[in-house]
């Protein structure tokens, strides 16, 4: 994608990346790692870079807007408050060619010149100030994420949630629950079985949450690590950093109590700022993914307890308005076709 030459863009960009990637040395150098995963779980629908500029400025953030969006939704920023800047996408409608969707050429017009139409085009990003909830007075807000956190302290409505989201993933995969396939590992709580790209979970695990969690955590492994995915031959202990982190984040996300992050293999990314970013960058997008299937399969619940028309889109945030700088990113974050990390041999097919 084309972005802007000038110099004066080129050297803003740079003075963001180098504040990104020092907030990063920061997250592994002082054992932060766990407290920025429950930042990022606050904002699971942005960029790693925008998340790492959140973290940088105001790591008590919850819920953040733009002035104007704010003020649409009922609520005023209090005098004083100090923006918190991230960046957004510059986009503007651009000419070009229309492609013919059967043959894939360009379409021709009755004299034979080429057909062009106007389609939205990144040319490059811009800063914008936007403010967290805190910050904020006025009308209160409707939360999905509340509604089910409250849900989840039901035993009743968490088994609900679990059984909905097994059904959901049900669909696209092979799920199943079998004292069979925990013979010879019964306290293991579950394993994402690649070869067959199949996901099975311990009928034995008696806590409705953490039978949640196992299950978010497979998923997130069969997201991320496939037999088709770029991913799966990263070192054992990498793929587990990684799903583990994803489910703390959808877990803490939706305010499930869940056990203190405890993946080591944390320390490798650290000694590399691209791994780390990668690494990141993976585990921001997987959650996100997660999220949003959770949050649709909830929406008829949301509208139950708030007694809401139906919602045009599915909005973690309720009432709250789409924002207007949703999932913005200060650049680029397209994986590099080869991973700065030597690939090792592929291990066992049972993730965990």
């Amino acid at each position: 994608m084309p972005y802007p030459k000038s110099g004066d863009y080129e050297e803003k960009m740079a003075q963001v990346q180098k504040q990104v990637d020092q907030a990063i040395e920061r997250v592994f150098k002082n054992n932060e790692f766990q407290r920025y995963l429950e930042v990022a779980s606050k904002f699971p629908k942005y960029s790693l870079n925008n998340v790492m500029m959140i973290y940088a400025q105001k790591p008590d953030a919850t819920m953040v807007q733009g002035y104007k969006a704010w003020k649409d939704i009922g609520r005023q920023v209090q005098k004083g408050e100090t923006a918190i800047k991230i960046f957004a996408p510059i986009i503007k409608k651009v000419d070009m060619q229309k492609i013919d969707p059967v043959t894939q050429r360009p379409q021709l017009d009755a004299q034979g010149k080429e057909v062009t139409e106007k389609k939205d085009m990144l040319t490059g990003f811009t800063s914008v100030n936007v403010f967290d909830v805190s910050q904020t007075k006025g009308k209160e807000l409707a939360n999905l994420r509340a509604i089910i956190r409250d849900d989840i302290k039901d035993n009743h409505r968490a088994a609900e949630l679990y059984s909905s989201l097994s059904n959901h993933i049900g669909k696209k995969m092979d799920i199943r629950e079998s004292a069979d396939d925990f013979k010879d590992q019964p306290k293991v709580r579950g394993y994402y079985d690649r070869v067959n790209n199949a996901i099975r979970i311990n009928p034995d695990v008696e806590n409705t949450t953490m039978k949640l969690k196992t299950l978010i955590h497979e998923y997130a492994h069969a997201q991320l690590h496939r037999m088709d995915s770029p991913l799966k031959d990263l070192p054992r202990e990498h793929k587990e950093a990684q799903a583990e982190a994803t489910a703390f984040m959808v877990t803490k996300y939706f305010g499930i109590d869940t056990e203190a992050y405890s993946a080591g293999y944390i320390a490798t990314w650290a000694k590399d700022i691209n791994l780390a970013k990668q690494a990141l960058g993976e585990i921001q997008k997987t959650a996100n993914n997660i999220i949003r299937e959770i949050d649709h399969l909830n929406k008829e619940r949301f509208q139950e307890v708030t007694k809401q028309k139906p919602m045009d889109k599915s909005d973690s945030h309720g009432k709250l308005q789409a924002d207007p700088i949703q999932e913005v990113a200060a650049a680029s974050e397209g994986r590099p076709k080869q991973m700065n990390e030597p690939k090792t041999k592929s291990g066992p097919d049972l993730e965990r």
